[in-house]
């Protein structure tokens, strides 16, 4: 079966872009996942709701224990630009951020700062 046609509708969101920056991090040795998710969602969360020019912000941590797993949460920061997440990482606010990260979470963070186009939605 071929795949439908992609609405007008669908077409104009693909054509809007935003700068998504994806970082996916483990937490250190020493706390449990109940802990991290406390510390990711109530206390860490607080920075990224800061972060000037900021659009959208997601936290996801795992719903259950996965030790050997290489990740335990997703974040997703939003902005207009690149030029707009680099002046927030490089604030006040930006710094608290990356210090309360390595403060919580192992060494090996993947950061992706991607284009996102919408597809579907």
């Amino acid at each position: 079966m071929p795949w439908p046609a992609i609405s007008s509708a669908v077409a104009t969101e693909w054509e809007i872009a935003v700068i998504k920056v994806v970082s996916m991090m483990k937490r250190r040795d020493g706390l449990t996942i109940e802990e991290f998710r406390r510390w990711a969602l109530d206390e860490h969360s607080k920075f990224g709701a800061q972060f000037p020019e900021i659009r959208h912000y997601r936290m996801s941590v795992v719903v259950s224990e996965h030790a050997d797993g290489p990740y335990d949460a997703v974040s997703e920061l939003y902005f207009d630009s690149e030029a707009d997440f680099t002046a927030a990482l490089g604030s006040e606010v930006g710094a608290e951020a990356g210090a309360d990260i390595a403060a919580h979470c192992a060494d090996g963070r993947l950061r992706l700062i991607t284009e996102e186009k919408v597809i579907v939605g």
